[in-house]
């Protein structure tokens, strides 16, 4: 359900569905992700992602029709199970095209181990069995499918590096 009125639930309800919406919709994505890599699915529907073994912000968001509703459908159902603020959840969608495109840019934001990077998901296009995961890396864990990070590129420490990079 969603719902309007924060005093409905209150402030720490809205911070705790927050986190419950994080831990739900990743549990859920990987295991949509995952099942997408089945064989009789991957080639029809999600191979096209694939094709993108370098990722870019842009590759994100190339997928089939039927790939996004499969990993997207945990983001609606999440609001079936548990309320959600309207703010919130209207956040919370944009928070997740945002790391969705995060992890796709191969811009590293630094050694994650518990937060899936784009060092794990260019390991998940190369490697295709690995790091299915959306947010973390809890659900490859549990799933046997961890491979840790690789370093891709680091962030620019300067304006310099920015405007004139090494070639």
């Amino acid at each position: 359900m969603i719902y309007r009125d924060i005093d409905r639930y209150g402030y720490a309800y809205v911070v705790f569905s927050i986190v419950l919406f994080y831990f739900f919709t990743d549990c859920v994505v990987y295991w949509a992700h995952r099942g997408l890599h089945h064989p009789l699915i991957y080639k029809r529907i999600h191979k096209g992602h694939h094709t993108y073994r370098y990722t870019t912000p842009f590759s994100s968001h190339a997928f089939h029709p039927l790939d996004g509703f499969g990993q997207g459908i945990a983001y609606i159902v999440a609001t079936f199970i548990f309320p959600v603020n309207n703010f919130v959840y209207v956040s919370l969608f944009a928070m997740v095209n945002f790391w969705t495109v995060m992890i796709h840019d191969q811009v590293d934001f630094g050694e994650t181990h518990f937060l899936n990077s784009t060092g794990h998901h260019t390991i998940h296009h190369v490697d295709f069995n690995y790091n299915y995961g959306q947010y973390t890396t809890i659900w490859d864990r549990i799933g046997g499918t961890y491979k840790p990070a690789i370093k891709t590129h680091n962030l620019p420490t300067s304006w310099h590096e920015v405007l004139a990079p090494e070639m």
